[in-house]
Formats: structure tokens, sequence, C-alpha cells
């Protein structure tokens, strides 16, 4: 049988690419980590890692197996975190969200979990509603808001939040031509790009930003425009370089939606944040 240990390291090497940051992030030296591998290997038969110089490659072995141990790291993980919240309020959450949902609206979200759980951890994770929906399906996030209304058998949802959409483009400037956006996968951009095809100006040049901040830094600047949500543009620190427009109907709406796992029971932090938010929206 594989020791979990074993499965442990080898996903930590696969995700960092390092023998040095894999035994770093699980608190032992590099000997044992090398000494787990081995004997991983042994037990399978396969070579899982190539080395080139100081890179370190999944084999065509260790790349199947990588899915495998993500899905076992996982739901060890969870049964962790669901036997903690049998003992009491201390069992994790690992929560996902966009960038723009977690610069203004998870703030105040997590200082409740905080006071409700204070010895619970919180992790978080951003990304596009693509990449979280992955992420939660996976088991990699517990739960995770995304834009728009997520329809998969295997997930269960409650809307958390009504977010205006609004054009942000320089101010004193004529309206630039590229589209400033975050990567393909993301709500916003979707809606953005079907805005513009209904009134004939798509398509446009697009300029992928990897961060809020910096798309509207751009703004400011006159590279482009961008589609963000009002609340996000008008905290902004750049608020006093852009203008902003109200995106017309039904362009303009957007709900943001916490989602989960319909498979596993939620840990008690989770059932806080799922209870809230439906009240709110009652």
């Amino acid at each position: 049988m594989i020791d979990t240990r074993h499965l442990m390291t080898f996903r930590a090497i696969a995700r960092s690419g390092s023998f040095t940051h894999a035994a770093d992030e699980l608190g032992c030296v590099q000997s044992n980590v090398t000494a787990r591998i081995r004997k991983l290997e042994e037990r399978l038969g396969v070579a899982l890692f190539e080395r080139d110089g100081r890179a370190t490659k999944l084999t065509m072995a260790g790349t199947r197996l990588e899915s495998y141990a993500d899905q076992i790291v996982s739901l060890i993980e969870e049964a962790e975190s669901v036997v903690a919240d049998a003992e009491g309020e201390r069992a994790g959450l690992r929560l996902g969200a966009l960038e723009n949902t977690t610069a203004t609206r998870l703030p105040a979200l997590v200082k409740r979990l905080h006071q409700r759980f204070p010895e619970a951890p919180l992790s978080l994770m951003t990304g596009t509603t693509d990449e979280l929906v992955a992420a939660v399906l996976d088991r990699q996030a517990d739960a995770a808001f995304v834009a728009g209304q997520v329809d998969h058998d295997a997930l269960d949802s409650v809307e958390a939040f009504r977010e205006t959409l609004v054009c942000v483009r320089p101010k004193r400037q004529p309206m630039p031509e590229s589209l400033i956006a975050f990567r393909h996968g993301c709500s916003y951009r979707a809606q953005a790009e079907q805005w513009l095809r209904s009134t004939g100006r798509a398509p446009v040049p697009i300029i992928e930003m990897g961060t809020l901040d910096g798309m509207l830094g751009c703004v400011t600047a006159g590279v482009g425009f961008a589609v963000v949500p009002r609340i996000s543009a008008e905290n902004n620190t750049h608020r006093a370089g852009f203008t902003i427009e109200a995106l017309p109907a039904p362009h303009g709406d957007s709900r943001t939606h916490l989602i989960w796992r319909r498979d596993r029971a939620p840990v008690k932090p989770l059932r806080e944040l799922t209870g809230y938010l439906s009240e709110k929206s009652v």
C-alpha cells in the first residue's frame, strides 16, 4: 500500500518543481523528501521525476500519478477537517474568490468568520470564475465566490452579492481601443465582450492583466478601458484618473454566488457563511 506521506511529498514537489521547496513546505530536511520519493518510486516500479540541472520535471508516469495524488491528499485533508469539526469549531476553511470580491467584499466576511471561529484556520486563493469552479470540483477549495450562476450537478450555491458592472475609461482622453481585462475564464471579461458585440464594436484588442490595481492603473495611463464592478472602481486608489460609465441593461448586472460541493458535509465556518448569505439575500 502506498504511504500517504509519500503522496503528500510527491504532490509538494510536483507543485513547486523543487525538492528543496517541497522540504520547506513540509517542514523537513531535503534528505527526507528524497528518501520518500525513492520509496514511492520503488513501490510503483517507475521513475516519477526527471532532473534537468536545477529543474525538476514530472515523467510521463509522474504526470499520470499527479491527478490521483491531488484527489487522495485532498480527501485526506477533507477528512481531517470534518473530524476537527466534530471535535469543536477548529475546522479550517479554504476559500476561493475573484480578485474584485477579495478586495471589496471579503474583508467584512473574513472578520465575521474570525470572530465566530477564532481557532479555525482560513486560507484564500484567487482566480477567474472558471479556475475557481475547477478548484472546488477538484477539492482544492472548500467553497468559492464566483460570478454568475454555476449550473453543475455536483455543486450547491447561494447568491452572495449583486454587482453593477461599469466601463472605466481615462479622464480627458479619447476612448481607447483596447480592453484591459483578466485572462480567459473571467466572467466580467465575458460580459464586457458581450456588451461590445451588442454595440458592434467587437472584436477589440485585449490586454490581459493579473491584478485589478494594475488594470485600473493602466486605464489611468490611457492604455485602455476596463469593465469592472462599480464598487471596485469607486474604491480604487487610481479613482481620480478615470471616469465611470454604467453599462446598459442587461450587461451591467452581475451576481456573485458562493459555491461548494454537494457531496461534502460543510464544516461549521462554511455553514455559518452560507447561512449568513442566505439570510442576507431574503
